[in-house]
């Protein structure tokens, strides 16, 4: 009997981790279908009200954005650059509250050739909500 309600409970606990891994896939997938379709929107609605965004260099953190005001300015700036720029997710690790993803992103330049760069990403999520992200820049 104790057997069974230990698997009972490894199973009731995995489908729990699951349920909240799914659910950050939602949110992540939801995030990058915005950005790919320039829904700045959709965008700030994925952010908390205490949403940063921070980028990584090899000497530096930089923190770019405070706020989900904040990031709809950004947003709005960087698409209205006129560039059409689309990510593509290669790889993700889902790890509690927090998604850590490989990116890369195109877009045509000015002579019309595709630009490519890549980052690692991070996304710390709460309560549904995106609270805070780090980019890593070479």
């Amino acid at each position: 009997m104790r057997k069974y309600l230990f698997a009972l409970v490894f199973l009731l606990s995995g489908s729990l981790l699951w349920a909240q891994d799914g659910s950050l896939l939602e949110l992540f997938q939801s995030q990058i279908k915005a950005f790919n379709t320039q829904d700045v929107d959709a965008l700030v609605n994925n952010v908390s009200e205490d949403f940063k965004y921070f980028y990584i260099t090899k000497d530096e953190l930089v923190l770019e954005v405070v706020g989900k005001e904040a990031f709809r300015n950004a947003m709005e700036q960087y698409f209205g650059s006129g560039i059409k720029v689309t990510s593509e997710i290669s790889e993700y690790v889902v790890q509690g509250s927090i998604i850590s993803f490989k990116e890369t992103v195109s877009y045509l330049n000015k002579e019309g050739k595709k630009v490519q760069s890549s980052s690692m990403g991070a996304y710390q999520i709460k309560d549904g909500k995106i609270t805070r992200s780090w980019y890593f820049i070479e």
